[in-house]
């Protein structure tokens, strides 16, 4: 069983202190607790963000015909360094944890 200290570190907040994206990984910088950085830590799928095409973020319409309407995809969430994260700990002591999603 989980002692109290445990518990209380269950759900934190941090800043993404470096990211692995190919292995969804990242770790944290938990500044209240005096500047420790985490482990690495799961970064959780999410359902992804639309994000336009490489010429829609040049400023070029790409695929436009009339109305407004161009090509764009659909990218995972990955937070980057310096994002402020919620992280959930699993309470056994080894460090292992989740980051649930950005803080805004």
């Amino acid at each position: 069983m989980a002692d109290i200290t445990e518990l209380k570190n269950l759900v934190r907040k941090g800043t993404v202190h470096n990211v692995d994206a190919g292995r969804l990984k990242a770790r944290v910088k938990f500044g209240d607790k005096g500047g420790i950085i985490s482990g690495e830590l799961h970064i959780l799928a999410h359902s992804g963000t639309v994000v336009p095409s490489a010429g829609e973020r040049n400023g070029d319409r790409v695929g436009e015909t009339q109305g407004h309407e161009h090509e764009a995809y659909l990218a995972p969430w990955i937070p980057q360094q310096g994002d402020l994260v919620l992280c959930i700990m699993v309470p056994d002591g080894d460090g292992e944890g989740y980051i649930l999603g950005g803080i805004r």
